[in-house]
């Protein structure tokens, strides 16, 4: 494919695993070639958080630069700001997004960014290109020598890492919470629970409104660095997000080797149940207590879901779901030239 233009808008630069996916991409892109520039409003956070290669711009800036390729995450954003001449892409993240709708209908082109999303655009006679999420499997990796084997053979209390965004309810950050303190009591097995977050700024501390049952800590603001080294010394993360498109941290954290419990919320693509991961069908707290429990009194079952969700999370690199963003801009773009 010829070499492309593509401008991508979104609503901040901020420390998200949605802004990830396109600085990811981004780095991808540039490196094959095509021109990429990121535009959020003026004002919004414009510095990234990771490194990128390519332009970082506001949207006033948009419109001064000819695109083959105009592509958004944000309803909003991509229903306000055209470019003439350029592809016009939706990708799809979240379901329930407002605006959604609207933009699915004004696309040239639908992206899904999981199997769950997919068959959400599906249902709503949608047609969408499959391409899921990735993880940048050069840096989130196991630590090596890995120490969470000979831990286990320890008998060591377990321990387990928790996405701790509370303000936002669709994470579950606190059913996750209750689920790990449920299934310590249950199965009796001590754990050690971390949490972690990069509140937005002006944030009031986080606060669960009670003491827990469990021991725990909280890491805030980690640098890129220390949050793959929590991952790489978690022996399970869990997650119990609803709606969501695709699972960043249960995707890293599986990457990192640690055994991964979670909802079917975005991580249907790689969480198979009782393979790569211990699944919940619902984020409930009783089920997904259940489901952590049994990994808890059996290390060596713990450590083969880790060892099989760290191979599967291999197949799913930013380059891989770049072929498939590749694959289908150049069949839209070949088709208007028709």
């Amino acid at each position: 494919m010829d070499p492309l233009r593509i401008a991508v808008t979104l609503p901040h630069l901020g420390v998200y695993g949605g802004i990830r996916r396109f600085l990811e991409l981004g780095r991808v892109w540039t490196a094959r070639g095509h021109q990429v520039a990121l535009f959020t409003p003026p004002g919004a956070a414009a510095r990234p958080w990771l490194p990128f290669a390519g332009a970082i711009g506001t949207l006033d800036d948009l419109p001064r630069t000819t695109w083959d390729v105009l592509l958004s995450p944000d309803p909003a954003l991509f229903l306000q700001w055209k470019v003439p001449g350029a592809l016009r892409v939706f990708y799809a993240v979240l379901e329930g997004a407002p605006g959604a709708r609207g933009a699915w209908r004004s696309a040239d082109l639908v992206i899904a960014n999981s199997l769950g999303m997919a068959r959400h655009l599906a249902r709503n006679r949608v047609r969408a290109v499959h391409a899921p999420g990735g993880v940048n499997t050069e840096f989130f990796r196991p630590p090596d020598p890995d120490p969470r084997p000979a831990r286990a053979r320890a008998v060591e209390p377990v321990r387990v890492l928790v996405y701790g965004r509370l303000s936002r309810k669709r994470k579950g950050s606190w059913t996750a919470v209750r689920a790990v303190e449920a299934a310590a009591a249950a199965s009796r097995v001590p754990v050690t629970l971390t949490l972690f977050d990069a509140p937005p700024p002006g944030a009031p501390p986080p606060s669960f409104g009670r003491p827990l049952a469990v021991p725990h800590e909280w890491a805030l603001d980690p640098t890129q660095e220390e949050l793959r080294a929590l991952y790489g010394s978690a022996d399970l993360f869990v997650s119990a997000e609803r709606r969501a498109g695709w699972s960043n941290t249960s995707a890293e954290a599986m990457a990192c080797g640690a055994a991964v419990v979670c909802t079917r919320s975005g991580t249907e693509d790689f969480a198979e149940n009782g393979v790569t991961a211990a699944t919940a069908h619902w984020p409930w707290t009783w089920l997904l207590a259940r489901k952590i429990a049994p990994l808890l009194l059996d290390p060596e079952a713990r450590l083969a879901i880790a060892s099989r969700g760290r191979e599967r999370m291999a197949q799913f690199t930013w380059e891989r779901t770049a072929d498939r963003i590749d694959r289908a801009l150049e069949a839209a773009l070949g088709r208007r030239k028709r």
